[in-house]
């Protein structure tokens, strides 16, 4: 998180806003080989669909996916 860009608030403000990510162009991800674990994850499981209806060959097993979300809870990851 660390090496993302600095962005202002009013951009944290209307990306939260449209439930989105500052770091998002309509070029794609500005930060895709730094991004953070919770955009590793967008399309791999039932819990983080992938809003563009992506998603790959297999879907992560429901005990991972389960260790993932409570890590999260635990590490409080949020949208940056």
């Amino acid at each position: 998180m660390a090496n993302l860009p600095q962005k202002t608030d009013a951009e944290h403000e209307a990306a939260l806003a449209d439930l989105s990510c500052p770091h998002l162009s309509d070029k794609g991800c500005q930060v895709y080989d730094d991004r953070p674990l919770i955009c590793r994850l967008f399309g791999t499981s039932k819990s983080l669909p992938c809003p563009h209806g992506r998603r790959p060959e297999m879907m992560i097993d429901e005990d991972l996916e389960a260790k993932i979300m409570l890590f999260m809870r635990e590490t409080r990851q949020v949208l940056v």
